[in-house]
């Protein structure tokens, strides 16, 4: 097989201070990873392809060829949009990804291929349109198109193997990804950006698929012609400092405390974090190690220079793998790059001598009270009853009456519901005229008062427990029924 001789077309020149992949391929790069975008997505919004770019020049190995940028361009992108929807994999690298596909060969195919098998090797192959899709466009049936698949395969065969590239033992996805490639050959002297819009340059697209797919994506609104400049920013930028935080199986419990000390970080799986350099994020860790939620023992933390960052929600770059393979080593309960974590705090001394002497002023003193408010004090004006039900708490009052419901810990107390007018309830009415609201494990104050609560969040935080909670709501609303459902 001759090449044809090609028509002399102005092509983009190879900036002199830059040896990256990603600048001397910069067209070829954005074009693959906008025709990945493009079928992936109705829309392709500012911004995006930026980042998809980005995250394909990470991925591109020092020195690549042409064909080898677009190869990997494609798979890169595909592996951001995974990234996009929260799944994080090990990058697997194609073996043939360094392969480079003749021209030549595109050209034999379709100079031997019938319309039907130059159909399937355009569209299909080249395209990435399903046989499905493709049976009504053609308007053949489908029956007809697994033959025709396995013809095309069987010519790529032959026609590599006529070069010296033999593909036997090879399964179909392997054999389908060099049929792929030698659909989209092209060769190395297309048109610049400003080419492209010339007649010589749509000319040019309707032979070459990579000028082809540029066209078609400037038609479509997914390109404009700058964005096929390389950019005078390094590409890809820099390195930067991430952390990863992997926390044990047997804590999966504190996973909302380290969530929220993590602020911004990427859950890159089930028991991993990361984040961008953080000095608050760490001081958080350490008071979560003191405090055993999770202990030292149950965490590794890696802080390191890598090559991608956190933009958009999502983790760039190859620093998934770098993070990876540094937190694999590690032992559970060690740091690299980090200060080693603190272990728990000890338990403080018991108090329980003073707790009996607390009582007993305590017992003394609801004593007191009983007997004061059986003298002069008014009892509830409306009663409250209920217990606790499957994922919440159901209860009974009177129409009339203000309803509020607290959940009390410890470590964190809130309003579950508030009334500030007696229809307010009707949101929470059950069909047997009672009222559920969903709730925890928590101990719970269910209220039922004559006039509306005006300061349940300031009593409800400073609250100690649930039976804080009741006495100090009896103080300021003395003719309130108060339910403590432990």
């Amino acid at each position: 097989m001759e090449p044809n001789s090609p028509r002399t077309l102005p092509s983009i020149s190879v900036p002199a201070d830059d040896q990256g992949p990603a600048r001397r391929h910069w067209a070829a790069l954005t074009v693959s990873v906008a025709w990945e975008l493009a079928r992936a997505m109705p829309r392709v919004r500012p911004g995006l392809l930026d980042l998809a770019r980005e995250h394909a020049a990470w991925r591109l190995p020092p020195g690549a060829s042409l064909s080898e940028v677009e190869v990997v361009a494609a798979a890169a992108t595909r592996e951001f949009l995974q990234r996009r929807q929260g799944r994080y994999a090990r990058w697997v690298p194609d073996p043939d990804a360094d392969m480079l596909p003749d021209p030549r060969w595109r050209d034999a195919v379709l100079d031997t291929a019938t319309p039907l098998h130059e159909a399937v090797f355009r569209l299909h192959f080249g395209d990435g349109v399903s046989l499905e899709e493709l049976a009504p466009r053609l308007r053949v049936d489908g029956s007809w198109l697994r033959p025709a698949r396995e013809a095309v395969r069987e010519l790529v065969r032959v026609i590599v193997a006529d070069d010296g590239v033999p593909t036997e033992g090879w399964d179909d996805e392997r054999l389908d990804r060099l049929v792929t490639r030698v659909a989209l050959a092209a060769g190395d002297r297309c048109p610049g950006p400003g080419g492209l819009a010339t007649e010589i340059g749509r000319s040019h697209g309707e032979s070459c698929p990579r000028c082809g797919r540029a066209l078609r994506l400037i038609r479509e609104g997914v390109l404009g012609p700058g964005d096929l400049f390389a950019p005078d920013r390094p590409v890809p930028p820099p390195n930067t400092t991430l952390t990863l935080v992997h926390v044990h199986p047997d804590s999966r419990r504190n996973h909302k405390l380290v969530a929220r000390a993590l602020e911004g970080a990427v859950r890159v799986h089930e028991d991993q974090f990361v984040l961008a350099d953080s000095t608050t994020a760490e001081a958080a860790l350490r008071e979560l190690a003191e405090a055993g939620t999770p202990p030292r023992t149950q965490l590794r933390i890696v802080r390191l220079a890598a090559p991608g960052r956190v933009a958009d929600g999502m983790l760039l770059g190859r620093s998934f793998d770098s993070l990876q393979e540094a937190v694999q080593i590690l032992p559970w309960g060690e740091t690299r790059g980090v200060d080693a974590l603190p272990d728990p705090l000890p338990p403080p001394p018991s108090a329980a001598r003073w707790w009996a002497v607390a009582g007993v002023v305590a017992s003394l003193a609801a004593v007191a009270a009983v007997a004061a408010l059986q003298a002069g004090e008014p009892g509830p004006r409306y009663s409250v009853s209920g217990s606790r039900a499957e994922g919440g708490v159901l209860f009974d009052t009177d129409d009339a009456a203000f309803v509020d419901v607290y959940a009390i810990a410890p470590d964190r107390a809130e309003v579950l519901f508030h009334s500030d007018s007696t229809a307010d309830k009707a949101g929470i009415a059950t069909r047997d005229g009672r009222y559920r609201t969903a709730t925890d494990d928590r101990p719970l104050v269910v209220v039922a008062s004559p006039v509306a609560i005006t300061d349940a969040t300031t009593i409800v935080a400073a609250a100690r427990d649930a039976a804080d909670a009741r006495v100090r709501l009896h103080a300021r609303y003395p003719e309130a029924d108060i339910l403590v459902l432990k």
